[in-house]
């Protein structure tokens, strides 16, 4: 019986992913993804009208006034937490990759000059952390291209890649490929680069994100921060440890909100220093992206293939 047609692609690189090394001959490649929220959420203070305060350790109520105490533990990210986070980088020298808010740079600049000074990557993660998948394409390119403007200003670099609260819309990867973004990480499907898939997508790098090895457990999933902290460390070691050929991508999602609590920032330094005995090259998605590229272009070069476009 004939299959139906469908535009997604749920074979990837199967059984026989790629077999290539990260430099200095790593087996994974860690990805640590900061985001730059705090400021740009949906506020009463704001003249919106409602709160967007649940994504941290208070429960949010749903309510028509404005709560003080609600507002004040999602600034614990821009006014303490980013800066811990940093901190714990520089000690180990890791650069990660900063989704930012528009809005949030714009209102503490110092953060956006700290990321460029340390070597972080920027790149796009709205312009107030909007959502995106009920806008019409025309109204979220306009969207799109204000957030990434509005960045540059902000820090100097144009953002690398974009990132959406609510994910993709069919002709999204289309709107960031017209519009200069060099990759994009909405994606859940896999352990590596690839290029998307489905009629009418341009030819654009994807590099997967991933929800479970992310601090936004520690409002759900994980009670604690050494829950958090063991979960990471099991997920590098299966990665190198597996028997599946070619090497991996691990990213981890870090809210300064969250990992930037004292306990919490602990189990994030107890993983880097983990990981920094392994076989594992800390990354920025950038770079991730652009060594895949080289490496994969080379191989098809070689075998005698038409190179990446």
């Amino acid at each position: 019986m004939a299959q139906p047609p469908t535009q997604r692609d749920f074979v990837g690189y199967g059984e026989t992913p790629p077999e290539f090394r990260w430099p200095g001959n790593a087996r994974v490649a860690v990805s640590l993804v900061i985001n730059v929220e705090e400021g740009a959420e949906r506020s009463i203070a704001r003249g919106d009208k409602a709160d967007d305060l649940a994504a941290h350790w208070i429960p949010a109520q749903p309510a028509a006034v404005r709560n003080v105490t609600l507002e004040s533990a999602f600034e614990y990210g821009s006014r303490a937490g980013i800066w811990r986070l940093l901190r714990i980088l520089r000690k180990h020298g890791v650069q990660a990759t900063a989704f930012c808010c528009a809005v949030a740079l714009q209102l503490n600049p110092p953060i956006a000059a700290a990321l460029v000074r340390d070597g972080h990557e920027i790149a796009d993660h709205g312009h107030q952390w909007d959502t995106h998948t009920e806008l019409d394409d025309d109204a979220e390119q306009r969207l799109i291209v204000a957030s990434r403007d509005a960045i540059k200003e902000s820090t100097g670099h144009v953002p690398t890649s974009w990132y959406s609260r609510d994910g993709l819309k069919p002709g999204t990867r289309q709107v960031l490929a017209t519009n200069g973004f060099s990759y994009e990480s909405n994606s859940f499907n896999d352990d590596l680069p690839h290029w998307g898939s489905g009629q009418g997508n341009p030819r654009l790098p994807v590099l997967p994100y991933a929800g479970d090895t992310n601090d936004s457990g520690l409002f759900k999933q994980f009670p604690t921060a050494t829950a958090f902290g063991n979960h990471l460390t099991a997920a590098l070691d299966m990665l190198l440890e597996d028997p599946r050929g070619g090497p991996s991508v691990m990213s981890v999602g870090l809210h300064p909100r969250l990992i930037g609590r004292p306990a919490y920032a602990v189990a994030l330094e107890r993983f880097i220093a983990h990981a920094r005995h392994k076989d594992v090259w800390f990354a920025t998605r950038e770079d991730i992206v652009n060594a895949w590229l080289h490496i994969t272009t080379a191989e098809q070069t070689t075998a005698g293939g038409s190179p990446a476009s």
